[in-house]
């Protein structure tokens, strides 16, 4: 959703910035808030920070044939 809101704006990393926050919900809002602003000066630094702080959501994903498991278990049951 951020992306497809801010697309037209990918040049302007300070306006990319100051929406970042409009994209969160829970953790991550206070995730966010929480952070030293002194160590975010760009948009990559934030983009690493993100990346470094959710990673273990990538790591953990199923793959496709775990989701066709998951599925059929819960279709012969």
């Amino acid at each position: 959703m951020y992306c497809q809101k801010m697309g037209s704006y990918s040049r302007d990393e300070k306006l990319l910035m100051h929406f970042f926050q409009d994209s969160l919900v829970g953790a991550a809002i206070i995730w966010y808030t929480n952070l030293e602003a002194s160590r975010i000066r760009t948009r990559k630094d934030l983009i690493i920070a993100f990346i470094r702080q959710y990673q273990y959501n990538t790591d953990m994903a199923p793959n496709r044939t775990q989701l066709q498991n998951i599925h059929y278990k819960k279709l012969s049951m």
